[in-house]
């Protein structure tokens, strides 16, 4: 039962940290044009 719901906090954490990764490189490209 624990597995699962690190595995769900896992899970959400890598989804928030690449929005944020795809956030900033959007930000550093329209910054360098």
């Amino acid at each position: 039962m624990s597995g699962e719901i690190l595995n769900a906090a896992m899970l959400s954490f890598g989804l928030i940290f690449v929005g944020w990764a795809l956030g900033a490189l959007l930000l550093k490209i329209q910054g360098a044009e």
